[in-house]
């Protein structure tokens, strides 16, 4: 499994439908008002600078429902940290922030580090070792760059002519980077795959500090285990069990390895 997967946990109900018109569409609602202010400012305008995102075909401000171009196919784990995505991403975190758009705020409180604590029951040792990703977090949200905030494999997708797409915009904000580089990596990865994924992002979209980024990607993936978690939980999602149980038996060797990159 993908342990950074942050893919049917929202809050809305996905549906694929045929319109009027007979075109295959998805609907969702109801939208949390980021990913709805989305489609009706930013995306048009990211669209025109390379990043690819569905079509809105219509809206209900009323029902909070998007219906949008449906894109026919999924894009696997073991090829969503291709050149497409990272270019992709790349123009995505060069672009100028808008200070009219509507952003979700990313943030790793002390509060949430706790829950999910409590949650995860993980030695002591271990704990602590996720508390000192949690105090180096702020390099994660101090920055002013674009993220999806949502870039696992599960909300990429191509069209016909093989044009990637990112769809699901709902955590999209602001901050580094490293928290749309994570997801890319399957599972908790290590020192090596960060290490490798920012230097490639660093050569195709020519910024960043290698070091530098390679350790954000890796206080993300820490931090991606507290949101997964804490949403699994608070929104009673079947899969907790089962995210839980992975994180028991593969975050400790992590922690212990990957502790050394702060």
């Amino acid at each position: 499994m993908s342990a950074s997967d942050l893919s049917q946990m929202g809050i809305a109900s996905v549906a694929k439908k045929v319109n009027d018109d007979g075109h295959t569409v998805i609907e969702k609602c109801p939208v949390g008002d980021v990913e709805y202010a989305f489609y009706h400012s930013a995306a048009t305008e990211l669209k025109q600078a390379g990043i690819a995102t569905p079509t809105l075909w219509s809206s209900d401000a009323t029902m909070r429902k998007l219906t949008l171009e449906f894109i026919p196919h999924p894009v696997e784990q073991s090829f969503v940290a291709s050149d497409n995505a990272i270019r992709m991403l790349g123009r995505l975190h060069r672009y100028p922030v808008n200070s009219a758009w509507r952003y979700h705020t990313h943030q790793w409180s002390a509060s949430a580090l706790q829950k999910s604590l409590l949650l995860l029951a993980i030695p002591e040792k271990c704990a602590q070792q996720l508390r000192r990703f949690q105090q180096c977090s702020d390099v994660l949200f101090s920055g002013q760059g674009l993220v999806s905030g949502d870039s696992n494999a599960g909300n990429w997708g191509r069209r016909e002519n093989g044009e990637w797409v990112l769809f699901d915009w709902e955590r999209f904000g602001q901050g580094s980077p490293g928290i749309d580089l994570a997801p890319l990596i399957k599972g908790m990865g290590t020192k090596q795959t960060f290490i490798d994924l920012a230097e490639r992002y660093c050569q195709l979209s020519g910024q960043h500090n290698v070091h530098d980024l390679a350790r954000e990607i890796a206080i993300a993936k820490a931090w991606i285990v507290t949101e997964v978690i804490v949403l699994l939980d608070a929104r009673q999602k079947r899969a907790f069990p089962l995210y839980l149980n992975w994180y028991q038996e593969h975050l400790p060797e992590w922690l212990n390895d990957t502790v050394k990159m702060l």
